[in-house]
């Protein structure tokens, strides 16, 4: 849904008619969509809803301001303009016939001319764009680009050791440590219901072994405790601590 020729030339007359009041109208009429619209029978009002992503006004004024008039339809007078305001939101758009029948005009199609403003003086001033809106510099101002939805934050680069230590440690460049581990053949069922076997028989017969001859238990008892004291030179099983003799100082 756009804005009607009428509610365009309006707010544009608007925009410059409260240039000192409101001096992002214009910006946020770019940067809005038309809501719901009323004739109200001696007039109009057409509510606007502004993007809300835009950065709020620096100006925030609250009421209706402005004092564009226009010829609209077959009226024998001036309709008058004002825009509504909510802390310098722009809220919507009012136009009053002055207690003149509107019912029966359709403004989105109905013609329209002789857009004008009211000074302080009461005088009648025509809004003439393509003298006033001269290519200025300033007028884009106004503008904003509102931040795409799929752009990616900048983020700082991650934190990367490059010590001498971390050198040594990483491996050359094209070289997978993977690479250096052994590869294992693949078995065939048959192979591993034979390796599943002979480990299960290797474990049964080791403890028949130490249960019909107890006494073969200190041998690897034996081997572990010899081993551990000369790694560590520590006595970690007391215990058999009568088999190695007294600790040595």
């Amino acid at each position: 849904m756009s804005f009607t020729p009428l509610e365009q030339a309006v707010i544009q007359a608007l925009g410059w008619d409260l240039r000192e009041v409101a001096p992002d109208l214009a910006g946020q009429f770019e940067d809005s969509l038309p809501g719901a619209r009323r004739n109200t029978g001696a007039g109009l009002y057409t509510e606007m809803i502004v993007d809300p992503h835009r950065p709020p006004p620096k100006r925030t004024p609250s009421g209706a301001f402005g004092t564009v008039h226009a010829m609209v339809g077959d009226l024998p007078g001036s309709m008058a303009f004002k825009v509504h305001l909510r802390e310098g939101v722009l809220m919507g758009l009012e136009g009053d016939a002055f207690d003149m029948d509107t019912s029966a005009i359709d403004f989105r199609t109905t013609p329209f001319d002789r857009v004008f403003t009211v000074d302080d003086q009461g005088r009648s001033i025509a809004f003439d764009p393509a003298v006033l809106f001269k290519p200025s510099p300033l007028l884009d101002l106004q503008t904003w680009q509102a931040p795409e939805a799929d752009a990616e934050p900048d983020l700082p680069p991650p934190l990367v050791n490059v010590g001498a230590l971390q050198r040594v440690q990483d491996p050359p460049r094209g070289h997978s440590r993977a690479a250096d581990l052994p590869k294992l053949p693949d078995l065939t069922p048959a192979q591993k219901r034979l390796v599943a076997v002979v480990a299960a028989g290797s474990l049964i017969a080791l403890v028949l072994l130490f249960a019909y001859f107890p006494k073969l238990l200190i041998i690897p008892v034996t081997i572990v405790i010899m081993l551990a004291r000369l790694g560590t030179n520590r006595w970690f099983f007391s215990p058999w601590s009568w088999l190695l003799g007294p600790r040595r100082r």
